[in-house]
C-alpha cells in the first residue's frame, strides 16, 4: 500500500493562501501578533484541518476557529487541564 495521502487531502497554492488570509485576519500571523508561536501553530494545524475536511470559505473557517476558541475558553473556565497536566499530577502521586 502507498503511504502518500489520497490526493482530496492535498492543499494547492490557493489553499494555502486563504488559510494564510485567515490566520493574518484573526490575528494569528505576522510579527506584529500578541499570539504566541503554540496559539499560532495550533490555529494552523486546526484550520489546516478544516479546510481538508471541506471547510474552503474564509468566511466559515474564521467563524469555525471563532467556536473552537470559544469552546477552549469554556473548557478552561471549567478546569479541564491538558494532557501535560495530567501526567505531572500523575508523577506527583506516585506514578512511573
Amino acid at each position: 500500500m502507498s503511504s502518500n495521502p489520497p490526493a482530496a487531502a492535498q492543499i494547492d497554492n490557493d489553499g494555502f493562501k486563504l488559510i494564510r488570509d485567515v490566520l493574518r485576519t484573526a490575528g494569528l500571523r505576522g510579527v506584529e501578533t500578541d499570539a504566541s508561536s503554540d496559539m499560532k501553530r495550533d490555529a494552523l494545524i486546526f484550520l489546516t484541518s478544516e479546510f481538508r475536511d471541506g471547510v474552503r470559505t474564509k468566511a466559515s473557517l474564521l467563524d469555525a476557529l471563532t467556536r473552537r476558541s470559544r469552546s477552549s475558553t469554556v473548557g478552561a473556565r471549567f478546569g479541564r487541564f491538558s494532557k501535560e497536566d495530567a501526567i505531572d499530577r500523575w508523577r506527583d502521586e506516585g506514578g512511573r
